[in-house]
């Protein structure tokens, strides 16, 4: 009979021992019986020996298991600890309930006022909290939840046993085990975000109602202005006619219709801006040929340009005719060349042009000068009506700030648009793209 490979070098000595006192206390038997009986008792010791480290073995599986059931203790209670800090109560439904609770972290009182006892042996206490206003939403949302299994994120509010509102944001996941269907998840007091949106919500309100009584006192105020300022104007055009009248007188009546006229630009500003603000632009179609509105502005712009000695430019080419508004793509024109010569210094260059760009079935038109410049932060605001550059305010240039605001507006309303490029101390080019 051979031994176990297994049997250890202890066990291995031990059994020879206790063969060897096997053989001698058996001096009794007959040398022919010898092999047989020593044979039975080795058999006999070594299933003693396997039962001993049997029982060794179970002992130390059973230590183990006690030292992983102490490790799953700690771990347990550290994540228990670490839940009952976050600032989020979690809770597990019951399958058997819309609204009730199977468990609920300790933070859910501080959140509802109400303990998780109290949710845990009411399973209706979530329909008695929620707000009256929020309540046939919120339960039929759960309700297609737990009949769908997919995951829910809403926000409602609860009232709290001292009759306080408080806003929960609930966040849960469905789960299945053994045929049956619940939900875990989370609630997080979100009271303090939602009354600083209705706030800031309020305040947007505010302001959007100042902003419109603002539109509409320019509007009223431009509208009445308007009229007397085509009275002044008319009676100086009779008095101008007088030939009597000296140089000076002349100069003087000059003097004052130009500054009639730019303030009837300005009026006309202001109500084509509070036109646009209304919804009421108002566009008279037709066909434009745009090389030909260039040609005028030229025409219109070379005065002021000779007088700082800037070189005022065309270079267009040809291109069919567009749809549009005739004498407002003149304004927009006329407003861009008007800029080019007041921002760009004695001796500069103003070019205007024009090129097709078939792949877009558009023309653009480019205005681009050699002037001060526009700096780069101030480029996101450039088409705000009343903006105006703070070098441009600080260099005394006239201007309302409303000429950009309504050169976008008019380029949209023809279903186009405006680039900026600029380098401060380099010059400015805008792009306006129209459709033909």
């Amino acid at each position: 009979m051979s031994l176990p490979v297994r049997a250890d070098r202890t066990h291995l000595r031990l059994l020879l021992f206790l063969i060897a006192w096997a053989l001698v206390s058996l001096h009794w038997l007959s040398w022919s019986a010898l092999p047989f009986q020593a044979a039975i008792a080795a058999a006999v010791l070594w299933q003693a020996l396997r039962r001993e480290s049997l029982v060794r073995t179970l002992e130390s599986e059973r230590a183990q298991h006690h030292a992983v059931d102490a490790q799953l203790r700690v771990a347990e209670e550290r994540y228990r600890a670490l839940l009952e800090t976050l600032p989020l109560a979690t809770y597990v439904d019951r399958p058997d309930s819309i609204t009730g609770a199977a468990w609920v972290s300790p933070q859910i009182r501080s959140i509802t006022s109400y303990g998780p006892e109290e949710w845990v042996a009411d399973p209706g206490l979530l329909e008695k909290v929620l707000h009256p206003d929020d309540r046939e939403r919120v339960l039929a949302e759960m309700t297609r939840t737990k009949s769908t299994g997919a995951e829910l994120a809403h926000e409602y509010r609860l009232i709290r046993r001292d009759g306080s509102v408080v806003w929960i944001h609930d966040s849960a996941v469905t789960v299945e085990s053994d045929g049956t269907r619940f939900a875990r998840g989370y609630i997080v007091d979100v009271t303090a975000r939602r009354e600083a949106e209705l706030e800031l919500e309020q305040q947007n309100e505010q302001l959007r109602e100042l902003d419109r009584l603002k539109d509409e006192f320019v509007a009223l105020v431009s509208h009445e202005l308007r009229t007397p300022l085509t009275s002044i104007r008319g009676y100086l055009e009779l008095m101008s006619e007088d030939a009597n009248l000296t140089g000076e007188q002349t100069h003087f009546l000059e003097t004052i219709d130009r500054n009639a006229q730019r303030l009837q630009r300005v009026v006309g500003d202001l109500l084509f801006c509070a036109q646009v603000e209304a919804g009421k632009l108002s566009l008279e179609q037709g066909l434009v040929d745009l090389n030909q509105v260039v040609a005028e502005a030229i025409d219109t712009g070379r005065p002021a340009a000779a007088q700082k000695q800037i070189e005022l430019v065309a270079a267009v080419q040809d291109a069919p005719e567009i749809p549009g508004d005739r004498a407002r793509l003149a304004q927009v024109l006329d407003n861009f060349v008007s800029n080019a010569i007041k921002f760009t210094p004695s001796n500069g260059k103003v070019i205007v042009s024009t090129k097709l760009v078939p792949a877009a079935r558009a023309i653009e038109l480019a205005i681009s000068d050699t002037g001060m410049g526009i700096p780069a932060a101030d480029l996101p605001r450039l088409f705000q009506r009343f903006f105006r550059t703070e070098r441009a305010t600080a260099a005394a240039i006239p201007g309302t700030g409303l000429g950009l605001a309504i050169a976008r507006a008019i380029v949209d309303g023809h279903g186009g648009r405006i680039d900026v490029e600029s380098v401060e101390g380099a010059g400015t080019t805008f792009r306006v793209r129209l459709p033909f």
